[in-house]
């Protein structure tokens, strides 16, 4: 995940493997039958002795890839790193979003910090006593 706080609305600062799933689009669908049925068409073409033996494991490859990549998608929009209209108007913004600083100017830039303290909130040092 990206450090800094996230460029759109957050709906969900912490989501479970559910929430991730229920919120899948068509496009996470394909991506996920494509990566699998690229997968088994690789393990195929190269797997001369044992075709089916090598798609299968292709397939299986390729469906654990499509999965991680799927929730992690998922996961980064409900998140607020990605785009995510979709989620916000099907389950609303969460009540508390990070406070964004402008990031200025880029030539000259100022150490201003790039995450607020709703996301990242500072160390306390008192409890090391």
């Amino acid at each position: 995940m990206p450090y800094g706080d996230p460029k759109h609305t957050v709906v969900n600062p912490s989501p479970d493997v559910d929430q991730c799933i229920r919120s899948l689009r068509l496009s996470d669908y394909l991506a996920a039958a494509g990566i699998s049925g690229g997968a088994w068409a690789y393990g195929y073409i190269f797997g001369k002795p044992t075709r089916m033996a090598c798609a299968s494991t292709g397939l299986a490859l390729g469906m654990t890839c499509a999965s991680m990549l799927v929730l992690q998608n998922g996961r980064s929009r409900l998140r607020g790193y990605r785009e995510n209209a979709k989620e916000v108007k099907k389950y609303g913004a969460w009540p508390v979003q990070p406070e964004l600083k402008p990031i200025g100017d880029r030539r000259f830039p100022v150490a201003t910090g790039v995450v607020s303290p709703l996301t990242k909130p500072p160390l306390n040092w008192r409890n090391y006593d």
